[in-house]
């Protein structure tokens, strides 16, 4: 994903897309681990996806305080 389309879409999905990629993740290791598989790079492809929405989501949260805080003062 690029962070164009992780921007535009809600909390909510990201929050759904990021547990359906820690799951691809988890199998995409278990393949190589088991088959051997050649699939090296699509683990670090998913590592980065799944920084990037952890990232968007933090940057929100940050955001969200601070706004809390400002009406507070």
């Amino acid at each position: 994903m690029k962070v164009k389309e992780i921007v535009t879409k809600k909390d909510a999905d990201l929050k759904i897309k990021l547990n359906e990629l820690k799951v691809q993740l988890t199998k995409l290791r278990f393949e190589i681990s088991t088959k051997g598989s050649k699939k090296t790079s699509e683990v670090a492809k998913t590592k980065k996806a799944i920084a990037r929405i952890q990232t968007i989501l933090r940057e929100r949260e940050l955001q969200r305080e601070e706004e809390v805080n400002e009406k507070k003062a």
